[in-house]
């Protein structure tokens, strides 16, 4: 499983086409709706790659148990403790984590993606929230939140310092390693906050920005098992 990000430049109700993004394009990574949408997996060896930031117009198909989450600016005021919440963030040398992105779940997307773990490049933290600093009201002083959530294992780390990693897994599979874990977030006036809800496919207006959990179909044609739509135009442009 691969996540894309890109603009829709088509939809017939089964079939997106998509455009990838430039760099500066890019729009925030976003993390799993509930259900293993998008549920990280080993690489496999006919597994499909991103496109590459100057590569053609592409195509990804939709499923009937496709899962379709609609994110929207918020306030961090929104985020509140026992709420379940999220972050994309970057380790500090010290090991401090410092928040670039934070996520709002509504209730029904509670437990989603829930644990520590390395995606697209940065590392995301979803779980409870536990406490919550809001940023200064001047917009200079920064805030904090902390997130409590269940991992898959616990690592080690000298002097008798553990951490808990990876994605939990639902209590039925959840192995004797699965463990719980807290993580302190310095949260930047900077940072952006996202309410994430879940939506249908009436999202999949063209000119929206999505992101797309893909794989291989049987077929060997790409599939979404999820779908993020991030932000929409007001005026799409024409399909082709």
């Amino acid at each position: 499983m691969v996540r894309v990000k890109a603009r829709l430049t088509a939809f017939d109700g089964l079939t997106m086409r998509l455009e990838p993004l430039t760099p500066k394009e890019e729009a925030p990574d976003l993390s799993a709706p509930k259900g293993g949408a998008f549920k990280a997996s080993a690489p496999q060896a006919n597994a499909p790659q991103p496109p590459p930031a100057k590569a053609e117009p592409f195509t990804v198909s939709v499923l009937p148990q496709t899962r379709y989450v609609r994110s929207d600016k918020t306030a961090l005021d929104g985020v509140k403790p026992g709420v379940y919440a999220g972050a994309a963030v970057t380790e500090q040398p010290d090991g401090s984590l410092k928040a670039v992105d934070i996520y709002l779940y509504a209730e029904s997307l509670r437990g989603s993606g829930e644990g520590r773990f390395a995606e697209a490049g940065r590392l995301i933290v979803n779980g409870a929230v536990s406490a919550i600093q809001p940023v200064g009201a001047d917009g200079k002083q920064s805030g904090s939140l902390t997130l409590h959530y269940r991992g898959a294992v616990l690592s080690g780390l000298g002097r008798g310092k553990t951490l808990c990693e990876g994605r939990a897994s639902p209590p039925a599979y959840a192995s004797a390693l699965a463990c719980q874990g807290d993580a302190a977030i310095l949260v930047p006036p900077g940072a952006r906050v996202w309410s994430l809800t879940l939506g249908d496919k009436s999202l999949l207006v063209p000119g929206s920005l999505v992101t797309v959990a893909m794989t291989k179909g049987s077929d060997d044609k790409n599939i979404a098992p999820g779908v993020i739509v991030e932000k929409s135009i007001a005026n799409p442009p024409t399909p082709p």
